[in-house]
C-alpha cells in the first residue's frame, strides 16, 4: 500500500506559496495529519562566461538574516508558475547578471526542502553570454560577482556556501565545468 493523500485544505495563502493541512493515509494504514507547503516551481541558473568565470549574485535573504552568495535563481511566472522553465532562466539570467545565454539548456532539477514542500528547481547551464540586461525585480537588490570555475568548486568543498540550491547546482555542472577548457 502506498502513502495516500486523502484530504487537502488551504489554511494559508501567499504570493508564491500557499500552506495546506493534508489528512494522510500511511502504508500501515494509519491516519496521520501534515502541513505542506506548496511552492511554486523555480528556476536557477549557472551562468559561465567565455573566459571560464561563473557569475553568482549577492543578495540579503530573510530566511538567512543576512547577505549570501549564490546563483541566480528565481521563481517560473504565470498562474501557479506555469511559465515554461526555460523561458523562465532565460529572463531570470538576464534580469539577475545583465546577460543572454545563447547557450542555455536545462541540466536537471530538485525538490528544495521535500519532507515539508513541493517546491521543485529545474537547474539550468548557460554558456555563450552577451550583455542583454532586463530590469532587476522592484525588491531586487543585487551585487554580482564571478568567480573562476574551480575557486567555486572549491568554496562549495570548503563549506563557504551557505544557500543549498547553490551546492546542489554546482555539483550537477561539475563533471562538465571541470573538464572544460576556457580560453
Amino acid at each position: 500500500m502506498d502513502t495516500e493523500i486523502l484530504k487537502s485544505e488551504k489554511k494559508y495563502h501567499a504570493h508564491v506559496f500557499n500552506v495546506s493541512s493534508l489528512e494522510v493515509r500511511l502504508p500501515n494504514g494509519k491516519i496521520r495529519n501534515y502541513d505542506l507547503v506548496e511552492h511554486v516551481p523555480a528556476v536557477e541558473i549557472i551562468p559561465v562566461t567565455s573566459d571560464g568565470m561563473i557569475l553568482f549574485v549577492r543578495q540579503f535573504r530573510m530566511g538567512a538574516n543576512k547577505q549570501l552568495l549564490e546563483l541566480p535563481a528565481g521563481i517560473l511566472n504565470g498562474d501557479h508558475g506555469s511559465e515554461d522553465p526555460l523561458l523562465a532562466a532565460e529572463r531570470e539570467c538576464r534580469e539577475e547578471t545583465g546577460y543572454e545565454s545563447k547557450n542555455i539548456r536545462r541540466i536537471g532539477g530538485f525538490f528544495m526542502t521535500p519532507g515539508y514542500c513541493n517546491e521543485y528547481i529545474h537547474v539550468f547551464l548557460a554558456k555563450e553570454l552577451v550583455k542583454n540586461p532586463l530590469p532587476q525585480d522592484d525588491d531586487e537588490f543585487l551585487n554580482l560577482e564571478a568567480l573562476p570555475i574551480e575557486e567555486a568548486y572549491k568554496m562549495a568543498e570548503n563549506a563557504i556556501f551557505e544557500d543549498v540550491k547553490t551546492i546542489a547546482a554546482l555539483m550537477m555542472a561539475q563533471k562538465e565545468l571541470r573538464n572544460t577548457e576556457f580560453k
